[in-house]
């Protein structure tokens, strides 16, 4: 569990990271992404991930209450991954938005795959939000 926790909480430093890349004043230019034409799509996604870094380093305090965003987090950083690779994002949008995509690949294997066996829940209690399911003790 205690793994869990850390790496719910480098997911959430990664989502930083990104936020700092996004409103670093040249560090898109720098990464090969050219800066869009109006400061609303630079804020945008960097203030949706700022608010998923933070959601996730709080439930990273305690993923028995609150592993349920991090396992929604990891399905919304599938998403991303099967969009950027199919649609061909890093052609458009830069070598970056290709790395980030990497990147989220490694938290998406550790949340979907990590979280419900550390939990001890299935993947649909966690989306639903359940407790896990009490194991019958032999008689």
């Amino acid at each position: 569990m205690r793994f869990m926790n850390w790496f719910v909480r480098a997911a959430g430093l990664y989502n930083a990271s990104a936020v700092i890349v996004f409103l670093t004043p040249g560090a898109l230019d720098a990464f090969g992404v050219a800066p869009p034409y109006s400061d609303f799509w630079v804020w945008l996604p960097a203030l949706m991930g700022l608010f998923a870094g933070i959601v996730l380093l709080l439930s990273a305090m305690d993923l028995q209450q609150y592993g349920a965003f991090p396992f929604w987090n990891g399905i919304i950083r599938f998403s991303f991954v099967i969009a950027t690779f199919t649609l061909g994002f890093g052609d458009s949008a830069g070598t970056f938005i290709t790395l980030l995509a990497a990147g989220d690949l490694v938290l998406v294997a550790g949340t979907l795959i990590g979280l419900p066996l550390v939990l001890g829940r299935t993947p649909w209690q966690l989306l639903t939000n359940r407790p896990a399911t009490p194991r019958p003790v032999p008689a």
